[in-house]
């Protein structure tokens, strides 16, 4: 039996393919800024990194998308175009999830925030299951790669580093997971990661 009892599995681009562009270009259509301006903005104080990390609310982040990108639309506009963040599951991440779950119990760390902490379980509820559990950034007021929310994670699926797998697309949130001392690896396709995990013998072969 594996050292490892848990898997623990970003959402966005790892389980969910994320409709970013799509997102920008909606904003966009009712705003005074171009894509790249929304992009910059973003990244300010107010926006949607502080978003993900709770440092502002839905609302908040709203009103700061008023004032400064000029956005026209109304919260209840902007909330359908929230919402409508993600394109369905990542090509065979099903496969993947089913595979795991016969060996691991299975959790997912996710920045994320209010509105799509909401939507994912409701819409994607295929992917899920009763015992999953959901660490959410913006609930814990950090977000990756802060070693913080590794932290916070652990101890909502009670387990140790070294008993847990962390899977991420993105390479930063790779390197601080194995600095907390995790067994993580980066996301580069379904099939790929399950010739990984193989090659690790944290799955069996064909299994």
């Amino acid at each position: 039996m594996p050292e490892q009892t848990w898997f623990l599995f970003d959402l966005g681009n790892t389980v969910i393919r994320l409709a970013y562009e799509r997102v920008l270009d909606r904003i966009c259509r009712d705003a005074a800024v171009n894509r790249d301006e929304l992009v910059e903005l973003w990244d300010s104080a107010g926006g949607y990194r502080d978003l993900e990390r709770g440092s502002v609310t839905f609302w908040e982040f709203y009103e700061f998308l008023c004032d400064k990108a000029g956005y026209r639309g109304s919260i209840r506009q902007f909330q359908d175009i929230w919402s409508d963040f993600f394109d369905g599951p990542v090509p065979g991440i099903e496969d993947v999830l089913e595979r795991v779950r016969r060996r691991y119990r299975v959790a997912f760390l996710s920045n994320s925030n209010e509105v799509h902490a909401d939507v994912i379980p409701k819409r994607f509820s295929a992917l899920f299951q009763p015992d999953d559990r959901f660490v959410y950034s913006y609930r814990f007021k950090v977000a990756k790669p802060d070693p913080e929310i590794f932290h916070r994670a652990l101890e909502v699926i009670g387990a140790l580093p070294q008993h847990v797998v962390f899977i991420d697309d993105l390479i930063e949130n790779v390197v601080a997971a194995r600095d907390v001392g995790l067994k993580a690896f980066q996301f580069r396709g379904s099939e790929a990661l399950l010739k990984e995990l193989e090659a690790e013998h944290l799955l069996v072969t064909g299994k």
